[in-house]
C-alpha cells in the first residue's frame, strides 16, 4: 500500500488549520468573525454536504449494502456509546466538558479524511461505501450529538436548538433517498459549492480557536490524550473483533474499521462553539487526535489488507 496519499490527506488538513492560526495571530481573523464563520458551517455548509452525500440512486446492491452497513454501523456505535458513557466519567472536567469528550468518543472525522484515506487503501469502489457510512452521521451528530453537548436540552427542551437545519437536512436527505428523487438543477449545484467549503473552512475555524492557547496547554491536557488514544485505536479494534466473524467481504469489513478508526470530527468544534461550551477543549482534541493518526492509521491498515 502507498502510505503518501494518506500522509498526504493528514498534512493538508495541518496546512489548513495553520492557515487559521496565523490568521488569527494576524488579526485577519477575529473572535467573533470565527464565531460567525463557525455558524455558517454549522447552519448553512454542513446541512448542504448533508444533502449532497444522499443524493444517490437507489438499486439492489445498493439496498443489499445498506442493510450490511446498518448492521455493522450498529455495532460501530454502540461500540462507542458504551466507551463515551464509561470513559469520561474517570476524567475530570464539568458536565459540558464531559458532554465534549464523549462526542470526541462517538464521531469521527468520516467526510474529508475518509474519501481520500478509504479510497488509497481500498480504490475507487471505496467511495459508494464511504457514501453509506456518512447518511446517518449527519442525522446522529444534530440529534443524538447535540443532546451530548447540551444535556440540560433534554430537561428543557428548546425547539428553535434542536430542530437545526442540520436536522432538517438529515430529514430531507433521507426522504430524497428512500423515494429516489432528486433536487433539479441549478439548486443542487448550489447546495453541492456550499457543502464543498464544509472541509476548508472548518480547519481554518479550527485554527483560529487554537491560535489563543499556549503551545503547551494544547498538548498538556491528559484528557485529550487518553479520549484519543481509545478514538483512534480501541474503538476500530474492538469493532474488528466484533464484526470480522460475519462479514467477509473486504469492504464491508475493512471500510466500516477504518472509518471508526479516523480522528476526533471537526464538527465537535463547530458545534461546541455553536451551543456554546468548551470549544477550545475540542479544537485540542481534533488537533491531538489528527496528529496521532499519522501513525494509527497506517497501523491499523496492517490488520485490514492482505
Amino acid at each position: 500500500m502507498d502510505f503518501i496519499p494518506v500522509v498526504t490527506s493528514i498534512f493538508t488538513l495541518f496546512i489548513l488549520i495553520g492557515v487559521g492560526f496565523v490568521a488569527f495571530r494576524m488579526g485577519y481573523i477575529t473572535r467573533s468573525g470565527a464565531s460567525g464563520l463557525s455558524s455558517l458551517l454549522v447552519n448553512v455548509a454542513i446541512p448542504c454536504l448533508i444533502l449532497e452525500s444522499m443524493q444517490v440512486p437507489l438499486s439492489e446492491g445498493l439496498i443489499y449494502s445498506m442493510e450490511m452497513i446498518v448492521f455493522i454501523e450498529i455495532v460501530v456505535y454502540v461500540v462507542s456509546f458504551i466507551f463515551a458513557g464509561i470513559v469520561p466519567l474517570l476524567l475530570p472536567g464539568s458536565r459540558f466538558e464531559t458532554g465534549v469528550l464523549r462526542f470526541m468518543l462517538i464521531f469521527s472525522n468520516l467526510g474529508f479524511m475518509g474519501y481520500p484515506v478509504a479510497y488509497s487503501m481500498f480504490g475507487e469502489a471505496s467511495v459508494f461505501y464511504v457514501t453509506l457510512v456518512n447518511l446517518p452521521f449527519g442525522f446522529l451528530v444534530f440529534t443524538v450529538g447535540v443532546f451530548l453537548l447540551r444535556p440540560d436540552l433534554a430537561r428543557q427542551p428548546d425547539i428553535k436548538r434542536i430542530v437545526t437545519p442540520g436536522l432538517i437536512a438529515s430529514i430531507l436527505g433521507l426522504v430524497l433517498l428512500g423515494t429516489g428523487l432528486t433536487i433539479p438543477s441549478p439548486v443542487n449545484e448550489s447546495i453541492s459549492l456550499l457543502g464543498s467549503i464544509t472541509t476548508p473552512l472548518a480547519m481554518i475555524v479550527i485554527g483560529t480557536f487554537l491560535a489563543p492557547l499556549p503551545f503547551f496547554e494544547m498538548l498538556s491536557d491528559t484528557r485529550i490524550w487518553i479520549i484519543s488514544s481509545i478514538r483512534l485505536l480501541a474503538i476500530p479494534a474492538v469493532v474488528f473483533l466484533l464484526i470480522s466473524p460475519f462479514v467477509h467481504d473486504p469492504l464491508l469489513l475493512g471500510i466500516p474499521v477504518l472509518l471508526a478508526a479516523m480522528p476526533v470530527a471537526a464538527n465537535t468544534v463547530l458545534l461546541s462553539e455553536e451551543y456554546g461550551v468548551n470549544a477550545e477543549l475540542a479544537s485540542k482534541g481534533v488537533f491531538i487526535s489528527t496528529l496521532l493518526s499519522l501513525v494509527t492509521i497506517p497501523l491499523i491498515s496492517i490488520f485490514l489488507l492482505p
